[in-house]
Formats: structure tokens, C-alpha cells, sequence
């Protein structure tokens, strides 16, 4: 199995203008939204397919501060809220669960390789001001990854039959 943050460290010591990094992030924030808007619409957990809507429009959001930073070279305010997607104690998921959880257990690896890849644009920029924007996006990152977690805590405890 190949380590993917590897291939990430190995892909950003290649990078040889910020210009180049940000056009990386810009693409994978685009991967990522055109994934999550797929998943969305298939779906058919309702809370599996509003946590991909939401995640489509972060995605996007994420996507946009790149290209507003690429084109004007100033650091924009970032903001991120997360909703709380928690499965209800009634709600299970459908009948393709195994799938369902697949599809969320892809979508966690996508989002700790996102976290990783913003981290490392942190640690590797000598300036404060996109030290802390990268750090910012990583965190966004980090924040869907523990919502993602959270809806698959939902969907594979063990329940108790009674």
C-alpha cells in the first residue's frame, strides 16, 4: 500500500514557486468538490448526503480563498463554522451500509490528506501571514475529518438489541 502523505511531502519538495503550490491546492480542493457532489447525490442516508452537500460547498469555499490569495497575493480572512451532522438514534443507514461506509471511510482519507497537505505549506512558507492561512485551511480540514468520524461512530457502534 503506498503512503499517500509521502507521495504528498515527495510532490510539495518537487514544487518550485508558491505559485505551483497554490495551483496544487486549487486542484485538490476541485478533486475534492467534484467527489464530494457525487457522493452526495448517491447517497442515501439523508446525514451521509447533507454532510457531503456541506462538505461540496466547503470544498469550494476552500477553493476560492486559494484563488482570491493566487490572484490579489494577500492573505484573506478565512472563516469556518461546522455543523453538528450526528445520525439520529432512529436513523440507520440504508440497506448498501457497507457502501455507504466506504464511500465516508474515502472521504476521511481525503480530508487527513488535505490537513496534511496544508500543514505542510505551513511549515514550509517563511511568511507569518500564509503560515497562518495555511494553518487555518489545515485546520478546516481537521474539522471535516472529525465530522466525518463522528458519522461513522454513528453508523458502526454497536447497538445493544433489546
Amino acid at each position: 500500500m503506498k503512503d499517500i502523505l509521502k507521495e504528498i511531502a515527495e510532490e510539495l519538495d518537487q514544487l518550485e514557486t508558491l505559485d505551483e503550490a497554490i495551483a496544487l491546492a486549487i486542484e485538490l480542493e476541485e478533486e475534492g468538490m467534484a467527489y464530494y457532489s457525487e457522493k452526495a447525490s448517491v447517497m442515501k442516508n439523508e446525514t451521509a448526503s447533507k454532510l457531503y452537500m456541506f462538505l461540496t460547498e466547503e470544498e469550494k469555499k476552500h477553493a476560492e480563498y486559494l484563488k482570491q490569495y493566487r490572484d490579489t497575493k494577500k492573505v484573506p480572512e478565512v472563516e469556518f463554522s461546522y455543523p453538528k451532522f450526528e445520525a439520529s438514534f432512529t436513523e440507520e443507514f440504508s440497506d448498501e451500509k457497507l457502501e455507504e461506509i466506504g464511500i465516508l471511510l474515502a472521504a476521511l482519507r481525503f480530508e487527513h490528506k488535505s490537513e496534511y497537505f496544508y500543514t505542510e505549506l505551513a511549515k514550509r512558507t517563511d511568511d507569518e501571514e500564509q503560515r497562518i492561512f495555511y494553518e487555518k485551511v489545515a485546520a478546516a480540514e481537521r474539522g471535516h475529518y472529525m465530522i466525518i468520524d463522528e458519522l461513522l461512530d454513528a453508523a458502526t457502534e454497536f447497538r445493544m438489541q433489546t
